[in-house]
């Protein structure tokens, strides 16, 4: 009796699908047409079995201090349901700023709850970065209300990212079904204050030297 009722269970329990994330069926993404960020080429896409990777790259415009500096990236993912499929969003981006990035930040808004995994970030040789916790908010660039994290890269040990020069970011993100996003890119310096605090050290050096 117990050995039948075993193999029912085990029979119940094969025909039970295994839970699986769910499968992207299409996506797309495009900068906003102002320039202060442009897509070079055509996005990649790679089904990793697992996870997705979306690659791009893309050239960053503007002047130091100028309102229309944040890059702003928008799309959508469309999943075949609302399991959660992960997506590394990979970014190569150009400097073609009037100034030295010594800092970078991404903001990423979705019209539902999101994660931002902290690991599998991609970041410049020696930069640090922090990932802020996804709390309800406003989506970059008018997208309206809804979920909202941050990446705040700064040079750690690493060399800044001139002009002509480029950077590689990228973060993780797992999500429920299918989204639309806005990402917001901002390459800054340090503030004064910061830079005087960096100059008084370096002194301070010397003198002991």
């Amino acid at each position: 009796m117990k050995k039948k009722l075993l193999v029912a269970i085990l029979v119940a329990f094969l025909a039970v699908p295994a839970l699986v994330n769910a499968e992207i069926q299409s996506w797309n993404c495009a900068a906003d047409g102002d320039h202060a960020i442009d897509i070079v080429g055509t996005p990649t896409w790679t089904d990793n079995g697992d996870d997705y990777t979306l690659s791009m790259i893309c050239t960053q415009n503007g002047l130091l201090g100028s309102p229309e500096l944040p890059g702003h990236i928008s799309g959508d993912f469309i999943a075949d349901s609302d399991l959660d499929p992960t997506v590394l969003i990979a970014q190569t981006v150009d400097n073609h700023t009037d100034f030295s990035w010594s800092d970078y930040h991404i903001t990423i808004g979705m019209d539902k709850t999101f994660s931002i995994l902290t690991t599998g970030v991609i970041a410049p040789a020696n930069w640090t970065y922090n990932v802020s916790a996804v709390t309800a908010g406003t989506i970059p660039n008018g997208g309206g209300p809804g979920y909202v994290g941050t990446i705040n890269y700064s040079i750690g040990t690493g060399n800044s990212i001139d002009i002509g020069q480029s950077g590689d970011f990228g973060f993780k993100v797992s999500f429920l079904g299918s989204v639309n996003f806005t990402t917001e890119l901002i390459p800054t310096v340090p503030e004064p204050a910061t830079i005087t605090l960096l100059c008084i050290g370096a002194l301070a050096l010397l003198r002991k030297k």
